[in-house]
């Protein structure tokens, strides 16, 4: 197909820009900035969702940049790259905005215009994952998937990945042990713990490990210096040994030295971004504003980033998730920290709600940060156990646009939204909103 010149509108939910040519036809362009125009080749033509491939830009934004990672283009992630870091802020704020104004809902629009701040950068741009996961396409390429493709790009160092992650892939891919593993391994999860500076492989295994496999995990330990630890998962086996990963929250307490050390079981969820996980949990703390006579319900509390903290400033917290091993990690965090205030329980969400509201239990506030799913019907139960605030976080602005829009019909009121930038060079944001009860 021939190529077109379009106006860049807007960049969408996704990442993609929102582009026009002379004929006013409507294209979905991917790797461009606002207020760009750009000659673009359709690569398909859908209802309601056409796409094309920019491939050249003619009138470059001033903050479009040469990507610095060399897989740029290939591997399917870190869609941000080709724009400077505040413009990267600016278009997630705006994002969010145009999601909020889209709603249709009128106190949602109003929220877009006065009480939408400006995300909060994130003090590293690169580097900063403490966790990332290689895949393992048929032809064994261990690496990242290609866009729109199950085939893997080879990589053998990250842009977003902490320095010992990038050394540690780089020491193992040479490895004949390492590639022995590959043959049955459909994942590689390479886990940096900064509390002991030491890295973990969680591999995704096709088949029960047998014995070789488990001496061909030994020699990589026993060869490269900062890998301590190799698990294998996989259908019809748990995971194999018991590890955990740490990390330190700083003093979050005012007028206390205390730092919190929150540590997970292998395989277990927690923030990648571990210096922004620091002001993300800041943020949390302050729009809860809660006083040693409040009592908290965290949910989806996974291994108590926020419970943990919380339980140094309030009365009481329960913690409810759905995951055992998060909450098993929750249990011994909250122990570790010496706190006798909280209460973890493995439920299903919607039914630990319907429970406690029957029981008639109160919370001064609740914190919801569920998966990217977000948490659908769960307003009406949430208005009739929240006392005072409830404290929103979401990593998809589309559910969090969705669920506001239910927890305003059920008579909360928004009164903060603070992005967070969780997630460098990539379109995704995090986002906490702060409601209070009417």
């Amino acid at each position: 197909m021939t190529s077109s010149t379009y106006h860049i509108e807007k960049l969408l939910h996704g990442g993609l820009g929102l582009g026009r040519n002379e004929d006013k036809q409507k294209m979905l362009i991917e790797g461009v900035i606002s207020g760009e125009t750009v000659a673009a080749k359709i690569q398909s033509l859908k209802k309601n969702r056409n796409t094309a491939v920019a491939t050249s830009i003619i009138e470059p934004s001033s903050e479009r940049i040469k990507a610095p990672c060399q897989y740029y283009k290939q591997c399917g992630g870190c869609d941000f790259q080709h724009m400077n870091y505040p413009r990267q802020l600016q278009e997630k704020q705006a994002i969010l905005k145009d999601l909020l104004q889209q709603s249709g809902n009128t106190i949602l629009q109003e929220a877009a215009t006065q009480i939408l701040n400006a995300p909060l950068p994130s003090p590293s741009q690169t580097h900063y994952r403490q966790r990332i996961r290689l895949q393992v396409d048929n032809k064994q390429t261990l690496g990242f998937h290609k866009r729109r493709s199950h085939d893997c790009v080879a990589i053998e160092s990250c842009l977003l990945a902490t320095p010992k992650i990038n050394d540690c892939l780089q020491k193992l891919l040479p490895q004949y042990a390492f590639n022995k593993l590959l043959n049955q391994t459909e994942t590689v999860e390479i886990l940096f713990d900064p509390d002991s500076s030491t890295v973990t492989l969680l591999i995704q295994f096709k088949r029960k490990p047998r014995p070789a496999d488990k001496q061909h995990a030994q020699d990589l330990i026993n060869t490269i210096s900062e890998l301590t630890n190799i698990f294998f998962i996989g259908d019809g086996f748990s995971v194999t040994g018991n590890a955990s990963l740490s990390f330190t929250l700083p003093p979050l307490v005012p007028h206390t030295t205390k730092t919190v050390q929150l540590s997970l079981e292998t395989g277990g969820f927690c923030q990648v971004n571990v210096e922004q996980n620091t002001n993300l949990v800041k943020t949390v703390l302050d729009f809860c504003a809660v006083t040693k006579k409040d009592t908290i319900l965290d949910l989806f509390c996974g291994m108590g980033n926020f419970s943990i903290p919380l339980a140094e400033r309030s009365q009481s917290v329960l913690g409810i998730e759905g995951q055992g091993s998060a909450i098993r990690s929750a249990i011994r965090n909250s122990s570790n920290a010496g706190q006798d205030n909280t209460i973890f329980k493995k439920q299903p969400i919607h039914a630990a709600c319907s429970e406690l509201a029957k029981a008639g239990s109160l919370f001064d506030c609740i914190i919801l940060d569920p998966p990217r799913q977000g948490a659908p019907g769960l307003a009406r139960v949430l208005s009739a156990l929240c006392r005072k605030r409830l404290v929103y976080i979401s990593c998809d602005p589309v559910t969090l646009c969705r669920d506001l829009e239910d927890l305003l019909q059920y008579g909360f009121v928004i009164k903060k939204l603070q992005p967070i930038d969780m997630f460098p060079q990539t379109h995704h944001i995090e986002t906490v909103a702060l409601l209070e009860t009417a």
